[in-house]
């Protein structure tokens, strides 16, 4: 069975926010998280392996925080996955606090599906790693899931 990539885009201030996605994201035999950071290659520059794997991947999961907003690899990789991407397949994660300062591709007049409280976390990112799962079930008559 072929695994589903989603690239997650985070600053290093939201360590915790990343392995919980990650984690979780890995437990579904379908999905794959991928995390450019901790890929080892060798002799290749972060830029060209955030480019090779966001081509590479199926969803894009920006993790939106007070911490992440002024991040410059968020900030590129999110440019960068607004023109690699449709829009269904960018989910971003976003601190409910933040969203009237977003500015750029995503912003408050975006659907923001997954708006969280910072002590909610876990239950947004639940909610939109299963919705991706279940997105991706194929849909045969007689076949109960």
């Amino acid at each position: 069975m072929k695994k589903e990539n989603i690239f997650i885009s985070y600053c290093t201030e939201d360590l915790e926010l990343l392995k919980l996605t990650k984690d979780y994201i890995n437990s579904f035999k379908r999905l794959n998280a991928i995390v450019v950071p901790q890929l080892k290659s060798n002799l290749s520059y972060n830029s060209e392996k955030v480019k090779n794997e966001l081509d590479n991947s199926k969803y894009f999961l920006p993790i939106l925080t007070s911490n992440s907003i002024n991040n410059q690899w968020v900030n590129q990789e999110v440019g960068y996955a607004i023109h690699k991407f449709k829009n269904h397949e960018i989910k971003p994660l976003v601190e409910k606090t933040i969203v009237n300062d977003l500015k750029g591709f995503i912003t408050a007049s975006n659907d923001l599906n997954y708006r969280f409280e910072k002590d909610k976390f876990a239950i947004k990112m639940k909610e939109l790693v299963d919705d991706i799962n279940g997105d991706l079930r194929p849909i045969r008559p007689g076949i109960i899931w």
